[in-house]
């Protein structure tokens, strides 16, 4: 596949210390436009999403407490991770042992030669290493650095670790999902706080560089993980803030205009299920006839919506019988034909294979790995850009490094090193 161009961001190099999903996502959205991404890792202690969802099949038990991590000898291969090759691909892959001296040099040697530099570390790595943002604008003065450590390089929680699930509870996005009290909140199964800062990331990047294009100028960074969970919170805070009002926890009822029934039920098969709503008369009247009218929904004790409002446990116990017998997407199709609000809920499958809609988009691209073939990787970038498309593929056209795949590319044809100092190198265990 030949190289998609013009994109916005061709000429900007990006030195990517990220780690996970949250900054990584970072890095990938500026990959889809086009900058170039070397990312740095080290064998003894991989991104662990190297080892999640192996498309081979296996689900690994391997985690962030899990040290050391050898990617050599038994076990699961890092150069499969499903997680990790949808997150990094079109970047570019080495690695650099930064806990030893002479790889900070070598770190240093890369920050000469780019434009941004983004890592996802704890507040005090970096400083740790030696390597602040003032350090680095000593070596490269308009650098730009963007920093994402979980709760921000300020404030009482600053050394505090962060994973995306961490940041969720923390902002509270997580206590108004799920059933009505004495239920317990429920946390969102998906890290939303793992999806989102990465724009907040790249919009701040690409503003850097905008006003480094004005000014000569880079800059510092702090993005917080935690932060963007807040403006996930909906109107909870402004609802508090306005009328004093306390989040309440309403299950799948609707939380604006009244409706009964409103809510997810099961369908045929194995975790098959139909969203249906009535917010009308004549939509009830409409669900009644495609339920058969049964003698129950003709009962006075449904019979206005007022009523189904007051019985709403009892009515969806009752349309659950029924839909339980049927497809979930004969029923879609049935019930908007007949003027219902219906939808089938759609797993993860539905949309890789029978989304006709995303298909017709391009939503999931097509990119060679050099371990596992061609697999499709989702547009982390889907706004269509007319004369400078984004690409998953990035500049390398490709799917997510294998380990140190790069390092020949990176260190003697970027860096200029020779091969007798790259083996120098590999012997200290630097590389």
């Amino acid at each position: 596949m030949g190289a998609i161009t013009p994109q916005a961001l061709n000429g900007i190099r990006v030195t990517d210390l990220t780690w996970l999903l949250a900054s990584a996502g970072t890095t990938t959205l500026l990959a889809s436009l086009g900058a170039e991404i070397v990312r740095i890792e080290w064998p003894e202690r991989l991104d662990f999403t190297r080892y999640s969802q192996d498309p081979g099949g296996r689900e690994t038990p391997l985690g962030p407490g899990k040290k050391n991590m050898p990617f050599r000898g038994p076990g699961p291969n890092p150069n499969r991770g499903g997680v990790f090759n949808d997150r990094n691909a079109g970047k570019q892959g080495v690695t650099l042992n930064m806990a030893l001296p002479k790889g900070r040099e070598l770190f240093k040697r890369l920050v000469a030669v780019s434009d941004v530099v983004i890592e996802g570390f704890t507040a005090p790595t970096m400083e740790r290493w030696g390597l602040g943002y003032e350090s680095l604008r000593r070596i490269k003065p308009d650098i730009i650095y963007l920093q994402m450590a979980g709760f921000g390089n300020s404030g009482p929680y600053r050394d505090y670790v962060s994973m995306g699930p961490v940041a969720q509870a923390m902002a509270g996005i997580g206590f108004p999902n799920g059933l009505p009290e004495p239920h317990p909140p429920t946390m969102w199964n998906h890290s939303y706080m793992d999806t989102t800062p990465p724009f907040y990331g790249a919009l701040a990047i690409i503003t850097a560089l905008f006003y480094r294009n004005a000014t000569g100028r880079g800059q510092y960074i702090d993005q917080a993980q935690y932060e963007p969970g807040l403006l996930l919170s909906g109107t909870f805070l402004l609802d508090h803030s306005a009328n004093g009002r306390p989040t309440e926890r309403i299950g799948n009822r609707s939380p604006f205009k009244p409706a009964a029934p409103h809510g997810i039920y099961r369908c045929q098969g194995d975790d098959e299920w139909v969203a249906i709503a009535a917010f009308t008369e004549q939509e009830w009247a409409a669900l009644r006839k495609e339920m058969g009218d049964p003698a129950w929904a003709r009962s006075q004790e449904f019979a206005t919506l007022e009523d189904r409002l007051e019985r709403q446990d009892a009515l969806d116990a009752r349309i659950e019988e029924w839909t339980r017998r049927q497809d979930r997407y004969a029923l879609m199709y049935r019930l908007q034909e007949a003027g219902v609000p219906a939808g089938a809920v759609q797993s993860p499958r539905d949309k890789l294979e029978g989304d006709p809609q995303l298909k017709v988009r391009d939503f999931f691209v097509h990119l060679d790995h050099s371990e596992m073939g061609v697999w499709p990787i989702t547009r982390h970038l889907t706004p269509k850009l007319a004369l400078t498309p984004a690409h998953p593929g990035g500049t390398t056209q490709r799917g997510a490094p294998c380990v140190g795949q790069d390092n020949d590319s990176v260190y003697e044809g970027l860096l200029g090193l020779s091969p007798r100092e790259v083996t120098a190198y590999q012997e200290e265990g630097v590389l």
